[in-house]
C-alpha cells in the first residue's frame, strides 16, 4: 500500500467511528427523553399515573 492509500483508510475509519459516535448520542438522547417524559408506575397500586398521587 502506498501511503496515500493508509491515509485515506485511516481518514475513512475516524469518518465511520465519528458518525458511529454521533449516531449513539442521538439514540442515547431520544432514549432519556422518551423515559424522562413517560408516566412512571405507581408502587402503591401498580398504575401509571404522576408522582405525588392524591392516594398518598
Amino acid at each position: 500500500m502506498s501511503e496515500p492509500t493508509v491515509m485515506y483508510a485511516l481518514l475513512a475509519l475516524a469518518l465511520a467511528l465519528g458518525v458511529g459516535a454521533g449516531l449513539v448520542v442521538l439514540v442515547i438522547g431520544e432514549l432519556r427523553w422518551e423515559a424522562r417524559n413517560r408516566l412512571p408506575r405507581c408502587t402503591t397500586c401498580g398504575e401509571h399515573h404522576h408522582r405525588h398521587a392524591a392516594h398518598r
